[in-house]
């Protein structure tokens, strides 16, 4: 994974928890908006508070169906994201600055037990921030100080010797709450890397162990397992099947006058243009060396039109790889022999079904090579035959 890849995941990651925290902390925000509006009621002028309470309901609204659209629609481009990620963060600045502002219009000296409660609230808020939105040092640190450093700033602005003690406590406890904010949020991002480091080897191991290395195809192992799954579902649906093993004609020839880099060209080249020749259901493995195979499913529960369909996508395989390769600046001609065995009929499973095309594929080089054969049972007697003589 390389860094561009690693840090749109992280962000990815950083977004997903955040919009997964979403609702709940909206929730709570929402509440405590409620519980404050109606315990300061008497003493706050009725048209600031409720400007303060639709403002925050408004901007909680808007939030919320921003983190559904997010998680309704997600997306792989990198800069949308990031975009999204700061969409985000103003959020919750702006959710931040609302509660921060209560402390100019409802914030009474004179009682108690209201400036307690709205520190109360405040603290409880910027706390419940710091798990919400560690994941995400800008959102954490935003809340918590644009949230508590106005309420801290009237306390001393008072000048009582409590007021002062208060903001002064109120000041370190922001700063403890800083601390504890870089802590988490460096876990968290560790956790993320940790994670996304795991899912890179775990995609590695099974790149290894289910695709060639050279094409990218689907490899022998992945190609049985296909095939048998395969084999299964057009038995359950009546819906015919058919494979193709291909060998290329003359490969040892290339690789031994123009070496096994221009060889491996070759065979890159080749996948790539059998891939174009099939559908997206299809599968085009490399059994090895210079042999392929294609699975063809969901054909025509309808012998006929099956064969038909078989023949009509060999012969566009044929045309395909007929065509000159360039090979650096070598232009080479490559042609295949192309044995093709349909399922059902020319076998039960997978074993009989490969080494009946693969059969088919021998007649094909010995018809002249650069054709297409379909096996028959006359084909295998004689394959025994010749190995009982050999």
């Amino acid at each position: 994974m390389n860094d561009a890849t690693k840090k749109y995941a992280i962000h990815a990651a950083q977004l997903n928890q955040l919009l997964g925290s979403n609702a709940r902390t909206l929730v709570a925000s929402t509440s405590m908006v409620i519980i404050l509006a109606y315990t300061q009621r008497a003493i706050v002028a009725n048209e600031a508070l409720f400007a303060w309470v639709l403002a925050s309901f408004v901007l909680n609204f808007v939030r919320f169906f921003f983190a559904l659209h997010c998680l309704k629609h997600p997306v792989s481009d990198a800069g949308i994201l990031k975009n999204r990620l700061n969409q985000f963060r103003v959020g919750v600045i702006l959710s931040s600055i609302l509660w921060g502002s209560i402390s100019f219009f409802m914030f009474s000296p004179e009682q108690l037990e209201l400036q307690m409660f709205v520190i109360y609230i405040l603290t409880g808020l910027s706390a419940g921030a710091v798990i919400s939105y560690s994941v995400d040092i800008i959102s954490a640190m935003s809340y918590t100080l644009l949230s508590l450093v106005p309420m801290l700033i009237r306390l001393f602005w008072f000048g009582d010797e409590i007021f002062i003690a208060m903001s002064v406590a109120g000041f370190l406890y922001v700063a403890y709450m800083i601390a504890s904010i870089r802590n988490f949020n460096q876990n968290q991002i560790e956790n993320i890397t940790l994670r996304l480091d795991a899912a890179t080897r775990e995609n590695e191991i099974k790149q290894l162990a289910f695709f060639d290395s050279l094409t990218n195809l689907p490899n022998r192992r992945l190609l049985i397992d296909r095939l048998s799954h395969a084999l299964v579902m057009s038995t359950r649906t009546n819906k015919r099947g058919a494979l193709l093993f291909l060998d290329l004609d003359h490969f040892k020839v290339l690789n031994d006058s123009l070496g096994h880099d221009m060889g491996d060209l070759l065979l890159k080249q080749v996948s790539a243009r059998l891939l174009a020749c099939v559908r997206e259901s299809d599968t085009v493995a490399r059994f090895g060396g210079d042999e392929f195979v294609v699975m063809l499913e969901d054909l025509s529960e309808d012998h006929a039109v099956a064969s038909s369909q078989v023949s009509a996508i060999s012969k566009q395989i044929i045309t395909s790889l007929n065509q000159p390769y360039q090979l650096n600046s070598f232009e080479y001609i490559s042609t295949p022999s192309v044995g093709v065995a349909m399922f059902g009929e020319h076998g039960q499973s997978h074993d009989e079904l490969l080494k009946h095309a693969d059969i088919a594929m021998y007649q094909a080089k010995k018809a002249g090579r650069n054709v297409v054969r379909l096996f028959d049972f006359e084909m295998r007697e004689e394959a025994n035959s010749n190995a009982r003589s050999a």
